[in-house]
């Protein structure tokens, strides 16, 4: 296993001038450091291509969240529903003819990488079952849930507080790991013991932010412009 310095990288959406403003504010070096974005690198933001661009060349280890896991399914299946055309990643490869070849290298990303002191998940992990024992879709979709592991009926991404019953997915987690994650952009940086979230809402006109393993720094940089609004959520 490398002893490389890791920057880990909330979800960066497509926002790929804020990606290379953050690498090079964070100094980052391609062989000298590891480049490890936390899930959903594509989607909502305006520049898919230059994000795999960017990430190619710095040698990054992305793992899936669940932008990248809808783009598979849709492309294994055959389908372009909707919300995946108009300005989306799915248009903006296909526009650079680079689809073939981004889907390809997205279908070899893991749902989670480890490594000493530290795991790497889009969302989070169930309380009661092992990482590699719970299904790519509860890692990369999963906010709020019960002791048991079960998620709200709604989804939570419609959802600004917990319904009754229901806990933040971290609530329950008792590992030694730090586990280092995105997918809330509504909760923003969360730093707590063990707990590193690094979703700070790019996309939305926020920040995109990196974490430098061991040393636990965090590095941020603006976001250039709001490509996308917050959406309303139900209370």
């Amino acid at each position: 296993m490398s002893d490389r310095p890791v920057l880990f990288v909330g979800d960066i959406q497509s926002c790929s001038r804020e990606l290379q403003s953050l690498l090079d504010e964070a100094g980052f070096r391609p062989g000298a450091h590891r480049l490890i974005p936390v899930g959903d690198t594509i989607n909502r933001g305006p520049d898919a291509p230059g994000v795999m661009h960017i990430l190619r060349d710095a040698g990054a280890e992305p793992i899936v969240g669940n932008h990248e896991r809808a783009l598979l399914e849709i492309m294994e299946r055959g389908e372009s529903p909707d919300w995946l055309k108009v300005g989306s990643a799915h248009a903006q490869l296909f526009e650079k003819a680079e689809l073939e070849e981004a889907v390809e290298w997205m279908a070899t990303w893991p749902t989670l990488r480890t490594g000493t002191g530290w795991i790497v998940v889009h969302a989070g992990l169930h309380p009661r079952l092992a990482p590699e024992e719970t299904g790519a879709d509860y890692l990369t979709e999963v906010r709020y849930c019960t002791p048991d592991g079960d998620r709200p009926t709604v989804s939570d991404g419609k959802l600004s507080v917990a319904p009754a019953g229901f806990q933040p997915w971290y609530d329950f987690y008792i590992g030694r790991e730090t586990v280092i994650y995105g997918h809330w952009a509504r909760q923003g940086l969360l730093v707590r013991e063990r707990l590193r979230g690094l979703d700070t809402g790019c996309v939305y006109g926020g920040h995109l932010t990196g974490l430098w393993w061991p040393e636990d720094r965090i590095v941020q940089v603006n976001s250039v412009q709001p490509y996308r609004r917050l959406p309303v959520v139900k209370p």
